[in-house]
């Protein structure tokens, strides 16, 4: 093995072979094609999953221009170090400052850079695995370009892969199998993968090999990235409510196991599941809202790892569940009536509560009918407020799905054309 590795072994692999120019960088090939057009020295943001590249293509975007350059951490740096790197800039000119993890800094202390960026006394190149549009200022968002990186292919994780071996002039056997499981584990983050390849190779000779039976031992536990503050935990929540509204029992089931190894809090799944009853499950299925229900008080009842039982029963029953989202549409028409107050309306006198006789003198309660004493316990009467007819709005527009299709005929019997 060459001394890149031999006479490093302080440093971690994934920072001793980092690529050294553009030709030598895999994977974004979008992002790399627009951040070598770049003419002059610009403010950028990076942000992506980890192991994606972003601190690379800094450095390599970096290294072309001819300026100082400074790299921060916002874990473990705050406004002073920033200060102080401000204050080199006004004295010696202006800096490139690399900025890693910027979301961990709060909104005052990303303010304390727009002056700077402004005037051109910093050049700011900004990384972070987290959505800028929550977590990084608009004003600072406004003073830069921003790039989105992906994760990486399997196809990619191969070629550094390989690369890095090649770099290495390692010799060993490793079956396309255990290069599949490590790209399964590294979940298209370069770091990863290099740092599964960098604890491989310290178990075996320089020329040796591994086979499967070894790996996981020497790997350990496999351990499912999944931050509940970041970008991914919404992704995971989205897909799972998306593929119960498109029917899909299988792929939600894949998200709710998602969820339940990344440790998500399981009665945050239940209230999801709720929220999706009525809301998409609807009238459709009057046993949705009821078994949603009885799932989170189960859950709450029973915790965790039982809790994955009746989470899975709830799953399956709503993603295979006729829909409807027909109330849902419905209160939100009403509300919307409600709010713009384009009627002023009065409850009608037939209508109103006569809780005394004062009440029942101005009318309250007055030529009210009863709908058990008719047949059928219905009449046709006035229900919404005088001013709306003759043009009533119709809010529940019921579907032919499930049970609501008999609700549908219901209302069309009683109501005529109105349904």
């Amino acid at each position: 093995m060459d001394s890149l590795f031999s006479q490093n072994k302080q440093v971690p692999l994934a920072h001793a072979v980092r690529p050294k120019n553009w030709s030598e960088f895999v994977g974004q090939t979008q992002v790399v094609q627009s951040l070598r057009a770049i003419s002059k020295p610009t403010s950028i943001l990076l942000y992506g999953p980890p192991g994606t590249g972003k601190t690379t293509l800094a450095h390599l975007l970096s290294q072309g221009w001819s300026m100082q350059k400074r790299y921060l951490s916002c874990v473990t740096s705050g406004v002073k170090e920033v200060r102080e790197v401000l204050d080199e800039a006004k004295r010696q000119g202006t800096i490139v400052l690399f900025l890693d993890e910027i979301h961990r800094f709060s909104s005052s202390q990303q303010d304390a850079l727009l002056s700077a960026v402004e005037e051109g006394e910093i050049i700011l190149i900004a990384a972070t695995t987290e959505n800028p549009s929550f977590r990084v200022n608009k004003a600072l968002l406004s003073r830069m370009l921003v790039y989105r990186l992906t994760t990486l292919s399997e196809e990619e994780e191969n070629s550094i892969f390989e690369t890095c071996l090649t770099k290495l002039n390692h010799k060993g056997n490793f079956p396309q199998d255990l290069k599949k499981e490590l790209f399964r584990r590294s979940s298209g983050d370069a770091r990863k993968l290099l740092g599964y390849l960098e604890r491989i190779l310290s178990f075996t000779e320089d020329t040796g090999s591994i086979d499967e039976s070894k790996l996981a031992e020497i790997l350990g536990e496999n351990v499912i990235f999944y931050d509940k503050n970041s970008e991914s935990h919404y992704d995971i929540i989205s897909a799972f409510i998306k593929s119960l509204r498109g029917s899909d029992p299988d792929a939600a089931l894949f998200y709710l196991a998602l969820m339940i190894e990344g440790g998500e809090d399981p009665l945050f799944i239940a209230r999801r599941l709720v929220i999706f009853a009525s809301e998409d499950v609807g009238n459709a299925s009057v046993h949705a809202l009821p078994l949603a229900i009885a799932t989170w008080q189960a859950v709450e009842r029973v915790g965790m790892p039982e809790g994955r039982i009746p989470l899975g029963q709830c799953t399956t029953f709503l993603a295979s569940a006729p829909k409807s989202n027909a109330s849902y549409l419905a209160i939100d028409k009403a509300l919307q009536l409600v709010r713009e107050r384009k009627r002023e309306f009065q409850i009608p006198n037939h209508l109103r509560n006569a809780p005394t006789a004062t009440h029942k003198k101005e009318g309250a309660g007055k030529d009210y009918k009863y709908p058990h004493d008719f047949p059928d316990h219905f009449l046709k009467e006035r229900y919404f407020p005088t001013n709306f007819y003759p043009e009533i709005p119709q809010f529940f527009e019921p579907t032919n799905q499930g049970m609501e299709k008999n609700l549908r005929e219901q209302l069309k019997r009683l109501w005529g054309d109105r349904y």
